[in-house]
């Protein structure tokens, strides 16, 4: 009896010795096995459209038809802006394109007119200078006296004279007519520019109403009626209802088997127990980084590596009951790669790094090529 306990107990601490490590690291190699098939983060967050609403137009501020968190459809009523002052620039532009279109019409009636001038002088002088030759003919034979050839000779040269300012006025019309005294008046280059003057300031009056591009909820809403507001300045922004979408940014180092389509597990911190079924939409082609303000120059003083992150836009599919979506909340994201790690690659990897440590200790000869 006594002889047997001391072997059962050296069987005991036998097993003990080799069996929990052996177990240990079995059950090591199954987690280092599946473990780089899920890609987790905790710096995801949600993700909506915002669209900053700003007026096209300057002026004071009418009517606010909304409030801060009012949901809104497309098209519906935001604010109106005074309308008064753009009424005013509108008629005045109509009057301005009236006023065009007399100017072009009054000009295609004066080269009518004329053009009906020169045709007349152009026949007077004709007659006067047959009445000049012929003041010449009798005067030659001594019928006529000199004198009245001289002014039958005035006459025409006057006549010729006057042709030639009447064909001067003629050509000053047909250039302001760009060359076409058919020209119909709304081409006419001023008339055109008048009408364009015309659609922007009826375009400015339209836009003293400004409704909602697409449906959502109204933030930051501080406008009040009687505030002045400036063109191309935002007074509110209006969240999208379209279905929003979760923005994880992952280490380069964790990039390396994710691609578009595959499955992710999305928890939601104000919602930790409800996890949501999504899949990788796209994958962002620049890190973070490179759209800093102050990137970063690698090129100049002493680098240190930093691990660089790139935004990967994951889409949530739709579930039954689902509670609100809301941008800007975090999220942890599981993105399942479907690989599992092979023992292979281990030995690989081991045989690779041996051979680098052999190169290391055994260095090529330095050449003068390389010098």
């Amino acid at each position: 009896m006594n002889g047997k306990a001391p072997a059962g107990r050296r069987l005991l601490r036998l097993v003990l010795l080799l069996g929990v490590p052996a177990l240990a690291l079995a059950g090591a190699a199954v987690i280092w096995q599946r473990g780089g098939r899920y890609i987790t983060t905790e710096n995801a967050y949600v993700k909506a459209d915002i669209v900053q609403i700003a007026p096209e137009v300057a002026g004071r501020v009418l009517e606010v038809a909304v409030r801060d968190h009012s949901r809104v459809q497309a098209g519906d009523l935001l604010l109106r802006i005074d309308p008064e002052p753009f009424r005013l620039a509108l008629a005045k532009a109509e009057a301005e394109l009236d006023a065009a279109r007399t100017v072009v019409e009054t000009a295609r009636a004066t080269y009518r007119e004329t053009e009906s001038e020169l045709g007349e002088l152009e026949s007077r002088a004709e007659f006067l200078t047959r009445q000049a030759r012929r003041q010449q003919e009798l005067a030659a034979r001594g019928v006529a006296p000199a004198t009245r050839l001289e002014e039958a000779q005035n006459e025409a040269q006057v006549a010729r004279e006057r042709i030639n300012v009447v064909r001067q006025r003629l050509l000053r019309l047909l250039t302001a007519l760009q060359g076409d005294p058919d020209l119909p008046v709304d081409d006419h280059p001023t008339v055109r520019e008048r009408m364009a003057d015309r659609d922007r300031a009826a375009l400015d009056l339209a836009r003293t109403t400004i409704a909602a591009p697409v449906g959502g909820t109204i933030v930051n809403m501080r406008l009040q009626r009687g505030e002045q507001v400036r063109a191309a300045t935002p007074v509110f922004a209006l969240v999208s209802e379209r279905r929003p979408w979760v923005e994880a940014n992952l280490k380069e180092t964790t990039l390396t088997h994710v691609t578009v389509g595959q499955r992710v597990q999305v928890v939601l911190d104000i919602y930790p127990d409800v996890t949501w079924v999504g899949e990788v939409e796209s994958i962002s082609p620049a890190t973070g980084a490179e759209f800093a303000i102050l990137p970063p120059q690698n090129a100049s003083g002493n680098w240190v590596k930093v691990v660089q992150r790139l935004p990967v836009r994951i889409r949530l599919l739709p579930r039954p009951e689902e509670p609100p979506l809301r941008a800007g909340i975090t999220a942890s994201v599981a993105i399942d790669t479907g690989r599992q790690r092979r023992f292979e690659d281990v030995a690989i990897a081991v045989g690779n790094w041996f051979r680098g440590s052999a190169s290391a200790a055994d260095p090529a000869p330095t050449t003068l090529a390389d010098r």
